[in-house]
C-alpha cells in the first residue's frame, strides 16, 4: 500500500509539473499578446498627439525607435510562441528574460517620457504580476528588485539632464515598494492556487484509483453483477454476468448502451421493483444455459436509486441439495434392501423352481416367465437406487477432452454385443474438461446406449456422435450427445430428468436422472436441446477447468 500510494503521489507530482509547464506556456503566449497590444497603443498615442505631447516629450526620436524596437521584438517572439513547439516556451528561464526586457523597454520608455511622472512606471506591475507566475521559486523576486533599480536608476540618471524636469525619488521609491508587494501577493496567490490545484488532482487520482480497484474488484467477481437504472437500462455488466447470462455485444463493463438484456432477467427485475420482497425462482436464459439464482439491492436509501443484480450460479447450491438428497435416499434404499429386495428374491427364486416342474402346463409357464421379467425389472430399480446412494465423491481431473472420449469409445465398444458407430468432433482439439472420468463414463455409457438404441429405430443403424468445443463467452467447455432418433416430444420435456419417468415399458426411468446426478456432482449442468434436422441433443456443461467452485 506504501508503494502504491508513493506511486501515486509520484504520479500527482508529475501531473502537476505537467500542468504548471502548459499553464505557463499559455499565460506566456498571452503575456507577449498583451505586450504586442501595449506597444501598439503606445506608438498610436504617441503619433495622434498633437501640441503638448504626454509621451517621448524627453527624447521624441529615441522613444519612437525603442517602441518599434519593442512591438517588433514582441511580434518576432509572439510568432515563434506559435511556430516553435510549447515544451520550449514552458522554462522558466524564458519568462524571466522576457520580464527582464520588458522592465527595461518600459524604463527606457519612460525615460524618454520625462520619467515616473509619465505614468508608464504602472505598465511595469503588470510585467511583475505575469514574471510571479511565470517564474516560479525565489528568482521570481529578482524582478521586482530588477524593476525598482531600474526606476531609481532612471530617476537618477534623469537628475544629471540640465533640460529634464527635477527627478522624483519618493514616487520612484513607491514604485518599487509597489513592485515587490505586487510580486509577493501574486506569488502567494500562485503558491496557494498550485498546492489547491495539486490536492484537488491528488484526490481525483486517489478516487480514479479507488474506482478503478472497483471496477477490478467487480470483473473479477465470480458472482455476476448488472447495475440498472430505474428504467431498466444495465449501467455495468461484469465478466460474470456476461458469462452466466450469455450477453453478447461490447466486453467492457461501461459498453452497455447496445447491450441486450434477456427478458426472463427483466421480468425479474420489473417483479422485484413491483414488490422488493419478491425472490424469483431460478432460471435459464436459454436452453443449454446456466441456471442462475438473482437477487436485488439499491445502491442507495431512495426510490430513484440505481439497482444492483447479484447473479449466482445456482449449481452449487443444487449440489448441496444433492446430497440432502442423497442422504435420504441412502436411508430410503437401506430400508427398500430390507423390505423390499428379500422378498423379491425368493419370489424369483421362487418362479425359477417353479419353471422347473415337469407338471406345470405351458400357459402357466408364460405366467413365470412374466413373474421373472418383472423381478429383474424391480431388482434394477432397486440396484439403481442402492448405486445412487452409495455415491462416492468425485475426484475430478483435468483431461484433454479428446483423449478422454477416444478412451471412451474404446471401452464402450468392448462392452456392446452390436457395435456403434460413434464419432469424435472436438473443435478445438485442444479443449480441456475438469471431472470424474470413471462418473462421467457413466453418463455418456447411458447417453450413448439411449442415442443407439433409438437411432436404430428411426435409421436401422446404431449411431452416435459426441460433438464438443468451448463457449467463446464463458470459456466454459461443453459437449453434446446427438443421435438420429424421433426426438423427444415437447410434452414430454418437463419431466425428461425425473426419477421413474419412462416412455418404454423395459425401462426403468432412472437413466437420465442418474446422469443428471452426476453431472451435478461435477458441477456440469445436463440438458436437453431439439434439432432442427432431426434427433435428439443431450448437452453437458462442464465448469471451467481453471476455476474451481469452493
Amino acid at each position: 500500500m506504501q508503494a502504491n500510494g508513493a506511486t501515486s503521489r509520484q504520479e500527482v507530482l508529475a501531473l502537476v509539473a505537467e500542468q504548471q509547464r502548459q499553464q505557463a506556456a499559455t499565460l506566456l503566449r498571452i503575456y507577449n499578446y498583451y505586450r504586442i497590444v501595449v506597444g501598439i497603443a503606445l506608438l498610436v498615442i504617441f503619433v495622434r498627439e498633437i501640441g503638448e505631447r504626454l509621451l517621448g516629450t524627453q527624447n521624441p526620436d529615441a522613444f519612437l525607435v525603442t517602441v518599434l524596437a519593442y512591438i517588433a521584438i514582441n511580434m518576432i517572439i509572439a510568432g515563434m510562441s506559435l511556430l516553435v513547439p510549447s515544451r520550449y516556451f514552458d522554462r522558466p528561464t524564458i519568462g524571466f528574460v522576457i520580464v527582464a526586457l520588458d522592465t527595461l523597454a518600459l524604463t527606457l520608455l519612460m525615460h524618454f517620457s520625462g520619467g515616473v511622472t509619465s505614468g508608464l512606471g504602472t505598465l511595469i506591475i503588470v510585467s511583475i504580476a505575469a514574471g510571479a507566475i511565470l517564474v516560479p521559486g525565489r528568482i521570481s523576486t529578482a524582478l521586482p528588485a530588477i524593476g525598482t533599480i531600474a526606476v531609481l536608476y532612471e530617476e537618477f540618471y534623469l537628475s544629471l539632464i540640465p533640460t529634464a524636469p527635477p527627478p522624483d525619488f519618493f514616487q520612484a521609491g513607491l514604485l518599487g515598494a509597489l513592485y515587490f508587494a505586487t510580486s509577493l501577493v501574486i506569488q502567494g496567490l500562485s503558491k496557494r492556487l498550485q498546492r489547491s490545484e495539486a490536492i484537488s488532482l491528488q484526490r481525483a487520482a486517489e478516487v480514479a484509483s479507488l474506482e478503478r480497484l472497483n471496477r477490478l474488484i467487480v470483473q473479477r467477481m465470480r458472482t455476476g453483477i448488472v447495475v440498472f437504472d430505474t428504467a431498466g437500462r444495465p449501467r455495468l455488466v461484469n465478466a460474470s454476468a456476461r458469462g452466466l447470462l450469455r450477453l453478447g455485444g461490447p466486453k467492457g463493463e461501461d459498453d452497455t448502451e447496445s447491450l441486450i438484456v434477456p427478458h426472463i432477467l427483466l421480468k425479474a427485475f420489473r417483479a422485484w421493483q413491483a414488490d422488493e420482497t419478491h425472490r424469483s425462482e431460478p432460471f435459464r436464459t436459454e436452453a443449454g444455459a446456466t441456471e442462475v439464482r438473482v437477487n436485488f439491492a439499491r445502491l442507495a436509501n431512495h426510490p430513484d436509486s440505481e439497482v444492483v443484480t447479484f447473479i449466482e450460479d445456482n449449481t452449487e447450491l443444487t449440489q448441496q441439495a444433492q446430497q440432502l438428497k442423497l442422504a435420504a435416499l441412502g436411508r430410503l434404499s437401506a430400508s427398500i434392501a430390507h423390505e423390499i429386495r428379500n422378498p423379491l428374491g425368493a419370489i424369483s427364486h421362487a418362479a425359477q423352481l417353479l419353471q422347473e416342474s415337469p407338471a406345470l402346463e405351458k400357459a402357466d409357464l408364460r405366467l413365470t416367465d412374466i413373474i421373472q421379467t418383472h423381478s429383474k425389472r424391480m431388482n434394477e430399480v432397486i440396484e439403481n437406487i442402492l448405486e445412487l446412494s452409495r455415491r462416492r465423491s468425485p475426484e475430478p481431473r483435468i483431461l484433454l477432452m479428446r483423449e478422454w472420449l477416444e478412451a471412451f469409445k474404446e471401452h464402450f465398444n468392448e462392452a456392446q454385443e452390436v457395435p456403434v458407430e460413434l464419432e469424435i468432433h472436438i473443435d478445438p482439439a485442444d479443449a480441456k474438461v475438469r471431472i470424474d472420468p470413471r462418473q462421467m463414463d457413466q453418463v455418456l455409457t447411458n447417453l450413448c446406449v439411449n442415442g443407439a438404441r433409438y437411432s436404430e429405430k428411426v435409421t436401422g443403424r446404431r449411431w452416435v456422435a459426441l460433438k464438443g468445443g468451448v463457449d467463446s463467452g464463458t470459456e466454459r467447455p461443453w459437449l453434446e450427445v446427438l443421435d438420429e432418433g424421433p426426438g423427444v416430444d415437447a410434452l414430454q420435456l418437463d419431466n425428461l430428468f425425473e426419477p421413474f419417468y419412462t416412455t418404454e415399458e423395459t425401462g426403468t426411468g432412472l437413466g437420465l436422472y442418474i446422469s443428471r446426478e452426476l453431472c451435478e456432482a461435477n458441477q456440469a449442468q445436463l440438458s436437453y436441446l431439439p434439432r432442427q434436422e432431426g434427433g435428439s441433443c443431450f448437452r453437458i456443461n462442464f465448469p471451467h477447468p481453471q476455476r474451481q467452485t469452493a
